[in-house]
């Protein structure tokens, strides 16, 4: 069976009418708001939306993230047994970095230090956009992901933009494409605010 399919009995595919709001455009990084209407009280939840070619929503998954998210390396993870890559970035353009007061953090380990503790300590909901409508086995899917944080009351909700924050670290850079561009446009500002901030930091 695909690692992509779990046998939790509390898996749910959700037709695009089940919520109130629409979802947002693919990849475009969604408000509080709409990763609100996917939180329940008990267990923090993993949404999956694939998106087609048209850019409309062809299908979301909805389970609780019933294990700790692993983040296996500056671009990926796993939530639950989804497996994914942040899309259009490449892991540790650097061995070593500066993180947490020191300047010779490895790479993966500050990445994994971070998210872990946004994705395990602070997230109510995770969302991940990709374009990939059917998984294939053994395959990381290419996604863009974020996080819900804050409960609204002490501490307002807030989104949490996975690739954005490490390109904005220095712990993941913007691939190339086959035409000589970014294929990360939108994560340039991201990238040229951490290295004015690490530049300023030295």
């Amino acid at each position: 069976m695909s690692i992509y399919i779990t046998q939790l009995a509390s898996i749910v595919l959700m037709t695009t009418t089940a919520f109130a709001q629409e979802a947002p455009a693919p990849f475009a990084e969604p408000s509080p708001a709409y990763l609100e209407q996917f939180r329940q009280p008990n267990a923090a939840q993993f949404v999956f939306e694939r998106f087609d070619a048209k850019g409309e929503l062809y299908e979301r998954q909805i389970e609780p993230l019933t294990r700790p998210v692993k983040i296996l390396s500056a671009t990926k993870r796993q939530f639950n047994l989804h497996q994914i890559e942040l899309r259009g970035l490449s892991s540790c353009p650097n061995d070593l970095v500066a993180y947490s007061g020191r300047q010779d953090w490895a790479c993966n380990d500050a990445a994994a230090d971070y998210m872990s503790a946004i994705y395990n300590e602070r997230a109510s909901v995770v969302l991940c956009k990709t374009l990939v409508l059917k998984p294939q086995e053994g395959v990381l899917e290419p996604a863009s992901c974020f996080a819900l944080v804050g409960d609204n009351a002490s501490d307002p909700f807030a989104v949490v933009n996975d690739d954005d924050t490490m390109v904005f670290l220095g712990l993941a850079d913007i691939r190339q494409g086959a035409n000589g561009k970014p294929m990360r446009p939108d994560l340039l500002q991201a990238a040229a605010l951490g290295k004015s901030m690490n530049a300023d930091d030295q």
